[in-house]
C-alpha cells in the first residue's frame, strides 16, 4: 500500500524527538489545511481515503508513535503530551488557522488542544473518542488491560488493530500495514499514554472549545458508547453528532464512502 498520490513524508524536531508527519499540498484552492490524528492501534494509513477525498485541501497526517522514538520521549506520554507536541508542530510550521481531525486516542489530543488554542482551531472532527475513558465497552477495556500487561505479540497486536474496524480492507497487505505500524511502535511509550489517558477527564474543559464540532461514531464501534458522545454533545457549545450505520471505531477505515463526504462536507462548510 502507498501513501496518498503527492503526498511527502518529512519531520519536525520537537525537543528530543522527530515528530514524523505526511504532507499533502493542495491540488487547487482550498480552505485551511487539515492536521489528522490516527488511533492506539491505528496508524497513519488509517487516513489515506480521506486524504484523497479531500484534494482541495493541505493535508497533514501526523504519525503520534514517532514521538516514542528516542529517549526523552516520556514529556508526551499523555494524551496532554500528544497535544502539546501537535501545538509545536503547528508552530513549526506556521499554521496559524488549521482544521483538526482525530480518531479515538488521537481525538483526547484533539479535544485537549481545541480547548487551549482558542481561534487557531477552524473546524474540529471528533471520530470514535469521548471526553474521558471511563465507560468504555468491557470487552474492549479488559482487551487494552491485556496489552498493558504483556500480551503484545503480533498475533494479539493484529486482534487489536482489528478491533477498532467492523470489517478489514478486502487487500490483506493494507492490513498487514497497520499491524506493522503498530508493532513497530515504542509499546512502553503507548503503553504510558493509555495509563495516564485512563485517569482523564476533559469535561471541565469542554466549554472551553469554540471551534464548530463534528462527532462521528460507528454503530458497531467496538470501543466507544453512545453515551460518550452524549457527553461532547453536552460539553462543546457549537457540537452536531452522526452515527455511521454499519461502521466501527475507524469507520474512515471501514466505512469511507459514508465517512469521506460527511466529513468533506463539514470540513467546507
Amino acid at each position: 500500500m502507498t501513501k496518498p498520490a503527492h503526498a511527502q513524508s518529512d519531520a519536525v524536531q520537537i525537543k528530543t524527538q522527530r515528530l514524523i508527519y505526511e504532507r499533502r499540498t493542495a491540488l487547487h484552492a482550498g480552505g485551511d489545511p487539515i492536521v489528522m490524528l490516527h488511533p492506539w492501534f491505528g496508524c497513519t494509513r488509517f487516513w489515506d481515503q480521506t486524504v484523497e477525498a479531500l484534494p482541495e485541501r493541505e493535508t497533514f497526517v501526523l504519525d503520534l508513535y514517532s514521538l516514542g522514538g528516542r529517549p526523552g520521549w516520556e514529556e508526551f506520554a499523555s494524551p496532554r503530551g500528544l497535544s502539546h507536541a501537535v501545538e509545536a508542530f503547528a508552530d513549526a510550521l506556521r499554521l496559524e488557522r488549521f482544521s483538526l481531525v482525530g480518531n479515538s486516542m488521537g481525538g483526547i489530543a484533539a479535544q485537549e488542544l481545541a480547548s487551549r488554542l482558542d481561534g487557531r482551531i477552524s473546524r474540529l472532527v471528533l471520530v470514535g473518542t469521548g471526553a474521558r475513558i471511563v465507560g468504555v465497552k468491557p470487552d474492549w477495556r479488559k482487551a487494552m488491560d491485556s496489552w498493558l500487561a504483556g500480551e503484545a505479540d503480533r498475533a494479539f497486536t493484529e486482534r487489536m488493530v482489528g478491533a477498532l474496524l467492523a470489517r478489514r480492507p478486502e487487500d490483506s497487505e493494507e492490513f498487514e500495514t497497520f499491524v506493522d505500524a503498530v508493532a513497530a511502535a515504542n509499546k512502553a511509550f503507548m503503553g504510558s499514554v493509555l495509563t495516564s489517558a485512563f485517569g482523564l477527564d476533559l469535561r471541565p474543559v469542554l466549554p472551553l472549545i469554540t471551534a464548530p464540532t463534528l462527532v462521528v461514531r460507528g454503530e458497531f464501534d467496538a470501543s466507544r458508547t453512545r453515551e460518550h458522545v452524549a457527553e461532547l454533545m453536552a460539553g462543546i457549545p457549537d457540537c452536531r453528532a452522526y452515527e455511521i450505520a454499519g461502521a466501527g471505531h475507524s469507520p474512515q477505515v471501514d466505512s469511507p464512502k459514508a465517512f469521506c463526504p460527511l466529513v468533506r462536507e463539514f470540513l467546507n462548510s
